[in-house]
């Protein structure tokens, strides 16, 4: 069972104090069966709500109302909401575990700001993308480029309601990835194929697929 080590949840309390502003709404999303790492991912997210009292956490099966309310089909599923329970677009599809850890505390700091990290001439263009876009970063932990690949996608959701930034997990949830012919990571898709990237590459690059995709 993964734990946090106490060296970890230092440096992480000590990230989210120094950070993070706004709070922080977690939904999480699981099944009883043929799921390996739902109790694993409940157990991470446990432990990070529990290093600052402005994440808050709750925990559902994917058959609830709620499941049914976000549309999540699969799990284990983690995605952020606002006060009002609106989606921010931002979701983690398998467990947040290896460099993907570091994906999810960063989530969590840039979700809780105003806006996230980017330079305002970005933030601008992303703006600009008015049809709806579904973006998925196909990762696994193990992946030391993956990170900066989801983080791209995770950005741009948050900066415009068109967009949804999906990480997938890829061996979790190994079907999906053969539909998209992943046989690396990460592995970005946009619009279930409309545009892909092998690779971890600038924000400035990924908005303009995106943009050439939709047009």
């Amino acid at each position: 069972m993964p734990t946090i080590s106490e060296d970890e949840k230092k440096k992480v309390t000590e990230m989210f104090a120094d950070k993070m502003e706004d709070e922080v709404n977690i939904l999480y999303f699981s099944k009883e069966e043929e799921c390996e790492y739902c109790q694993d991912t409940r157990e991470i997210l446990t432990e990070v709500s529990k290093l600052d009292d402005r994440i808050s956490l709750e925990m559902y099966d994917i058959t609830s109302d709620k499941a049914e309310e976000y549309n999540i089909k699969m799990a284990p599923a983690t995605i952020f909401v606002d006060e009002n329970g609106q989606s921010s677009g931002v979701r983690i599809y398998g467990i947040p575990s290896g460099y993907e850890f570091n994906t999810l505390i960063e989530t969590i700091i840039d979700l809780s700001l105003e806006t996230p990290d980017i330079p305002d001439d970005m933030i601008e263009k992303i703006k600009e993308i008015d049809s709806e876009v579904k973006i998925q970063v196909f990762i696994t932990p193990s992946c030391p480029y993956c990170p900066r690949a989801v983080r791209v996608a995770h950005q741009m959701a948050m900066v415009n309601d068109n967009i949804r930034g999906d990480m997938v997990e890829a061996v979790e949830f190994s079907e999906l990835s053969d539909r998209f012919g992943v046989s690396g990571v990460p592995k970005t898709i946009i619009n279930d194929g409309a545009a892909e990237q092998v690779g971890a590459v600038p924000l400035k690059a990924i908005v303009s697929k995106v943009k050439k995709a939709i047009a």
